[in-house]
């Protein structure tokens, strides 16, 4: 078994010679197994500085590398992760759904005079707190991504070493993933709901509106940088940062405009509309949003999110052949 893997192993070689993919003085392609841990930060319409800490979620997942020759490796991933985004803090959410919930509006005390100034006469909202966005939405997802990229090592690559020193690399590539945008209602007994399924911009509704259907499996483009020690023969670790160009603006579910929230609900069922505009969730005194406003930014600029995070690996040594 042993001779007919040195044979396809030299066949291989001399095709990779013949194209230019190692270098001719040989190489040994090893493979390395790893594991990876990372902090999640989601970039869209519901990402505010104010609110950055709130965006940062984590994840994990594993990786298999082939080092193709001592600049290039190619690395494939699976990573499972948390993306979340939201226009106003968790403090301020849960003060207001818990005023929502309050039949007599007692409970709207709370936030007049912290978030709010209001006028009782005419029974209007005079003012708002600069941090307090009144679009007042928000979302989370589980993301399960699968990537291949191909990394250029900067500088010689001591695989066969156990000195422990640094390279820093580059990578880009493609990814596949896959996402469930869902939120929170303000009512209890509901909890949370899977937004796509409530076509809350009246996605894929042609009696109602123009706007289509988005795909919750999509493709998209890592690109990123990091830095990598060989700690010892068989042990790396790796700290990178990588951004995923999107082609979607509605990983928050968030992008066009306002629909008609008795039109979603007669679809969908009453609950629905209590997701389409939730700005009066803040208070019963504010205005509902126009129909056909913007409901997301108009840069027209789609989603992202970055990983940030560290691997360590264990690279698996080729069997050696004998001469011939």
């Amino acid at each position: 078994m042993n001779d007919w893997y040195c044979i396809s192993r030299r066949a291989l070689l001399l095709t990779l010679l013949g194209l230019g993919l190692v270098p001719a003085k040989g190489f040994a392609q090893l493979r390395e197994f790893g594991v990876n841990m990372y902090s999640t930060t989601y970039v869209g319409d519901l990402a505010h500085i104010n609110n950055f800490i709130y965006s940062t979620r984590g994840g994990i997942g594993a990786h298999f590398r082939r080092h193709l020759s001592k600049s290039l490796s190619l690395r494939a991933d699976v990573n499972f992760a948390t993306l979340a985004g939201s226009d106003n803090s968790p403090e301020l959410r849960n003060l207001a759904n818990e005023a929502y919930r309050d039949p007599t509006g007692a409970k709207y005390n709370r936030l007049v005079g912290e978030y709010f100034r209001v006028d009782s006469f005419s029974q209007t909202v005079t003012s708002v707190r600069d941090d307090v966005n009144l679009r007042n939405l928000s979302f989370r997802t589980r993301l399960t991504e699968f990537s291949v990229v191909l990394e250029y090592k900067f500088g010689e690559f001591m695989v066969n070493s156990s000195v422990r020193r640094a390279n820093f690399y580059v990578f880009g590539g493609f990814n596949v993933y896959h996402y469930e945008s869902e939120a929170r209602s303000a009512i209890d007994s509901i909890g949370w709901i899977k937004l796509k399924d409530l076509t809350t911009e009246g996605q894929g509704l042609s009696n109602f509106y123009n706007t289509p259907e988005y795909r919750s499996t999509q493709l998209g483009i890592p690109l990123g940088l990091g830095i990598r020690w060989t700690l010892d023969k068989y042990t790396r670790m790796s700290a990178e940062a990588g951004y995923r160009i999107l082609f979607t603006d509605y990983l928050d579910d968030v992008s066009g405009q306002y629909a008609n929230p008795a039109v979603i609900g007669s679809v969908h069922g009453s609950q629905a509309s209590e997701f389409v505009d939730r700005t009066r969730q803040l208070h019963p005194w504010l205005k509902p949003n126009a129909l056909g406003s913007a409901r997301g930014n108009s840069n027209g600029r789609n989603d992202g999110y970055l990983f940030v995070g560290l691997s360590i690996s264990r690279v698996i040594y080729p069997y050696n052949c004998p001469t011939p």
